[in-house]
């Protein structure tokens, strides 16, 4: 059998935001992308047959800009197969774009049916008993075998490659996978060491490892992406040939991720421990990224400052620069009878916390006076008056500080004026409501206006009816009696020229009835009514009445909107005071602080 070369990367994590609140986190973010090219680059040097990468190639699954950009920078691969197994982050689910990308380049992506069932470059093909569980791919002309899972969720609980054996031993077998945790794809190595894989090419861990010696390897990131992940990053170059395999972990990182851990007491001087440190970091190198502890012996209590010394290098943290004091016990035994005892009398255990000025204010006598350097821990009544007055003097500057930085003073500033505008909502309330009020009433008095014409117009017409129509249906009724008893007597038939008399005589008395009951409705309507000049009379009440209401209506809209004024000048105060607030929230919590120690102290 011919021998196969290849080189192994997994959890490459393109697109990952890494360190991204420091000054240098854009910089590593290209550096990720830098590396993956460079081993491209080397990969092309070498002349690989095969680049495999078990997962994670991605932080997240890429769309079809991000695939066509992978396609260009493996299209320079002329002589090497790429294959691709996708890990929990770069899952093939929820249509993933890279389920129906197809490739320019040889790229086999594992269990996507995009890649069709041969590869023109190293003649490959996939096996006919492939599935997308645990695709099958041979390279005849290689002599190998490769055998790979890829997610299609981002979790796999099932043992997918527990039982994987190869079908031909007579050729090399490569298994290509990601996970081997009990959440991800869980493995029994123990079964798997013995399955006949001539090299088992593990993802999903960002640290290199060996879980089985010439067998089962975790390249780990290229780059590092964590400060958990210390040490060399790179990949692994393999060999499989007749005598076996051979594989050599090749660092190509950037830079690393290293903790420097420094031990003091409490008569190591700030300027001396910045400038132990920066040698140390020249030594490990300038370019690499630091976690520093600080490790305190011999029960130090000090301080330190060196943050600023060590800006200019790419520290993530500095852990122990400043000492939480907790226990003031012994200070508190050796000062019953001193100025400073009375002192840590105010001191109970509910302000020992960070957030307490009193304990401020202790902890810079102590510090102040270097007084945790003495084994009896006792401060005399005139050394504690001068440090006082130190301290005090510390503190007013380091407020003065605070109070003059320019986003603090405006937020002061704001806060003031909110604290001296008036709260005028419960007023404003009232006016409202009184406005609503007023408008109902000046409604309903418009609407009597309009109606009053009509009330009267329909009380005239029902008068008129009342003292018109009853009299002359009455005339009538009278009228049929007397004729039919007329009738009656003279033998049952008027001459016709009395008979023309009569009917006129009747009409001008039914007439004469009609013009008395309209005088008379005339005049109880003008007389006891008071007619048109009493509809003109409440027509000028109702009008005057609206005119009042529509004045003080006026008035107390101009009023309510003069508050509206304040309220939302109030509001917009509150809220730009909240903003600030949540923007400046360190820098007021420590002034705060420092107020409140300066109140202790003047007590």
């Amino acid at each position: 059998m011919r021998t196969v070369k290849f080189i192994h990367i997994s959890d490459v994590l393109l697109g990952i935001d890494v360190d991204k609140e420091t000054s240098w986190g854009d910089d590593r973010k290209k550096e990720i992308y830098e590396t993956f090219e460079k081993i491209i680059e080397r990969a092309t040097d070498i002349g690989v047959d095969f680049l495999f990468i078990s997962g994670n190639l991605f932080d997240h699954k890429p769309d079809d800009g991000e695939l066509e950009w992978l396609d260009g920078v493996l299209g320079s691969l002329k002589d090497t197969v790429v294959i691709y197994a996708a890990g929990f982050n770069d899952n093939l689910g929820g249509g993933a774009a890279i389920m129906s990308y197809r490739f320019r380049s040889s790229v086999c992506v594992i269990g996507s049916p995009a890649m069709g069932s041969y590869l023109s470059l190293g003649g490959g093909y996939r096996d006919a008993q492939a599935t997308m569980a645990m695709d099958h791919l041979h390279f005849p002309e290689k002599d190998l075998d490769v055998y790979g899972v890829s997610y299609f969720d981002g979790r796999m609980d099932a043992h997918a490659i527990d039982e994987a054996e190869p079908d031909d031993r007579a050729v090399h077998n490569v298994l290509v996978a990601c996970g081997g945790d009990r959440h991800r794809m869980p493995v029994n190595w123990h079964s798997l060491h013995d399955r006949g894989f001539d090299y088992i090419a593990m993802g999903g861990r960002q640290k290199y490892s060996v879980e089985i010696p010439g067998k089962v390897y975790y390249p780990g990131s290229p780059e590092a992406v964590s400060m958990e992940s210390t040490g060399p990053h790179g990949y692994i170059y393999v060999e499989i040939g007749s005598d076996g395999t051979k594989a050599e972990f090749v660092p190509v990182a950037a830079r690393e991720y290293k903790r420097i851990d420094y031990h003091v007491d409490n008569y190591t001087r700030d300027g001396e421990l910045g400038e132990a440190i920066e040698r140390l970091l020249n030594i490990e190198g300038v370019e690499n990224i630091y976690t520093i502890n600080i490790v305190r012996e011999g029960g130090c209590e000090k301080s330190f400052d060196i943050s600023e010394m060590l800006s200019e290098y790419r520290i993530l943290a500095v852990n122990g620069e400043e000492f939480e004091r907790t226990d003031y016990s012994e200070y508190v035994k050796a000062n019953k009878n001193t100025e400073f005892g009375k002192l840590l009398e105010k001191l109970d255990d509910s302000d020992i916390d960070s957030s307490s000025g009193a304990k401020m204010a202790v902890d810079r006598m102590i510090d102040m006076s270097m007084l945790y350097c003495k084994n009896n821990k006792k401060m005399g009544n005139d050394v504690f008056r001068e440090m006082k007055r130190q301290v005090m003097s510390l503190l007013e500057i380091e407020c003065h500080a605070y109070e003059n930085q320019r986003d603090i003073k405006e937020y002061l500033e704001i806060r003031n004026d909110y604290i001296i505008s008036p709260d005028v909502l419960e007023q404003l309330n009232l006016v409202w409501a009184k406005e609503r009020a007023m408008e109902l009433e000046i409604t309903t008095l418009r609407k009597r206006a309009e109606e009053l014409p009509r009330k009267y117009r329909r009380e005239w017409i029902l008068m008129g009816i009342r003292a018109t129509v009853i009299p002359m249906m009455t005339m009538g009724i009278l009228s049929i009696i007397l004729l039919s008893a007329t009738l009656k007597r003279i033998g049952g038939s008027f001459p016709d020229d009395r008979l023309v008399y009569i009917l006129i005589f009747m009409m001008l008395v039914i007439w004469g009835f009609y013009c008395a009951g309209y005088v008379f409705a005339k005049y109880r309507g003008i007389i006891k009514k008071g007619g048109k000049i009493r509809l003109h009379e409440e027509l000028e009440h109702n009008q005057i009445c609206l005119n009042a209401l529509c004045a003080d209506r006026d008035a107390i809209h101009k009023k309510r909107t003069e508050l509206q004024m304040l309220d939302g000048r109030r509001r917009d105060m509150y809220e730009s005071m909240n903003d600030r607030e949540k923007k400046l929230d360190v820098k007021l919590q420590k002034l705060r602080l420092v107020r409140s120690a300066l109140d202790m102290l003047r007590e």
